[in-house]
């Protein structure tokens, strides 16, 4: 009698589930458009090679049941485990890199090399899954029933063994992403409102400049002793604005970028004070095209320093009004510096804190409870990110260590995570973080020593 192997019917309808929930989630809302400039050379250009950790844990979750599909139908029609496992981390390849294409004609997507590795790793554990489902479900519930029986040395030894190099992974992954490396380049710089004009700031602006490179600790007592000094022999700036004479536009003095516009009010309206000029919903600035020099520079270094001289003209302002935002809109952001009340608010754009740069966001409270001028130094380098205001002792820093970025790896959005950095205790983070990691390996290696000193009694 010939025996007919068959693969479960729920494998076709998961991947056909699969596949629809990857289109949905990758390529929507379908606004394809036809570049102006399609070759080979092109598609490569246009392919970025970071990613934001979020992205990753995500792209990995989105294509395990597509391997799991693909490994049900396989493995039904008695194919070989590594056929099996090689079918499925091929087909999440060749899926991964269309959909990746695809996005070239998406002006809302951006392609990425990283996401095609994060999806074909995926493809290849969800595989891995099914072909030892039965083993991981024997191990779970012995653990989840406390059944010792089901529960073999090596099987303790291969969980420990794998969670130990899943933690030093995931651990890796944020100590090499503490960056600028997915800066958008095509972003405008805009003083005193949003590019979509509905976040604008009431207050006033003296001086902005910005370096490629962090101050060390004896130039930012520098920056203050003798400010117009130090920037004015200084051969790091990429931007250069002194905002004291009436004029129709700014130019950049480094000339790295396109002239300041004012938007809104004609010039003939402007107010002029010792303290700058001012910006309000009807007068701010932005630059004439992208800030592609700057975001660029930026991001290629992977630090900065940026020195601005403001006062806010009203207490109460929420959005947070934009100060300076480097930005595409109220929800992308290389870099913002706003009022939220009388708070100072930065978004720093890592692929750490994710494209909207709000995991988490900074604040330092009652900074503009009057309208004094504050002179504001931002210093980010080597995993650091240091805010000065008025001197160098009022210094307030925040380290991007693996204990208090873990959080990036929530599939979703920690919504409302604000960093006080007036309060900041990294050691809470610290006692959490550790809570987190140490307790499931704990447990591994209890069990690990109960079983094995079970079967040593019973073998006396």
């Amino acid at each position: 009698m010939k025996i007919i192997n068959k693969a479960p019917r729920w494998s076709s309808l998961l991947l056909i589930a699969s596949i629809t929930a990857i289109s949905v989630e990758t390529i929507f809302p379908f606004n394809f458009q036809i570049p102006a400039e399609f070759s080979a050379y092109s598609i490569w250009s246009k392919f970025e090679f970071t990613s934001t950790v979020k992205d990753y844990w995500q792209n990995i979750l989105l294509f395990i049941p597509l391997g799991i599909s693909l490994a049900a139908y396989f493995r039904g029609k008695k194919s070989s485990i590594s056929t099996t496992l090689a079918v499925a981390c091929l087909f999440s390849v060749l899926t991964s890199s269309i959909v990746e294409i695809t996005q070239l004609f998406l002006a809302s997507r951006v392609s990425n090399v990283a996401d095609i590795i994060c999806n074909s790793l995926g493809g290849a554990l969800g595989a891995i899954i099914y072909i030892r489902r039965k083993q991981i479900t024997q191990f779970l519930i012995g653990i989840i029933q406390r059944d010792k029986d089901r529960l073999s040395l090596k099987s303790l030894l291969i969980a420990i063994a794998s969670y130990c190099s899943l933690i030093m992974v995931m651990v890796g992954v944020l100590m090499i992403n503490t960056n600028l490396s997915n800066w958008d380049e095509n972003y405008y710089l805009t003083i005193g409102n949003e590019v979509t004009e509905d976040r604008p700031w009431n207050g006033k602006i003296k001086e902005l400049q910005i370096s490629d490179r962090g101050f060390n600790s004896l130039e930012v007592q520098q920056v203050f002793a003798t400010t117009e000094t130090f920037f004015a022999q200084s051969p790091d700036l990429v931007t250069s604005f002194q905002f004291r004479e009436g004029e129709k536009n700014y130019q950049d003095r480094s000339r790295n970028l396109p002239n300041l516009l004012w938007q809104g009010l004609p010039e003939n309206q402007q107010q002029l004070s010792e303290q700058g000029i001012s910006l309000n919903s009807q007068h701010w600035l932005k630059t004439a095209q992208p800030a592609i020099a700057l975001s660029r520079q930026l991001k290629h270094t992977g630090e900065f320093s940026l020195y601005l001289a403001v006062s806010s003209n009203n207490p109460d302002q929420l959005g947070p009004a934009r100060i300076i935002s480097l930005s595409q809109g109220t929800s992308n952001h290389n870099l913002l510096l706003g009022q939220e009340g009388t708070d100072l608010r930065l978004r720093l754009r890592t692929p750490i804190t994710g494209s909207t740069a709000s995991q988490p966001r900074f604040r330092i409270p009652r900074m503009f409870k009057n309208q004094n001028t504050q002179r504001i130094l931002v210093v980010f380098a080597d995993k650091k990110l240091d805010l000065y205001v008025n001197n160098a002792q009022n210094q307030y820093s925040f380290v991007f260590t693996p204990a208090n970025s873990f959080f990036s790896y929530l599939p979703w959005t920690r919504l409302g995570w604000i960093v006080n950095l007036e309060t900041f205790n990294p050691l809470q983070y610290q006692l959490l973080f550790y809570t987190i990691i140490l307790t499931p390996l704990a447990i591994l290696i209890g069990y690990f020593f109960f079983c094995s000193t079970s079967r040593v009694n019973l073998k006396l």
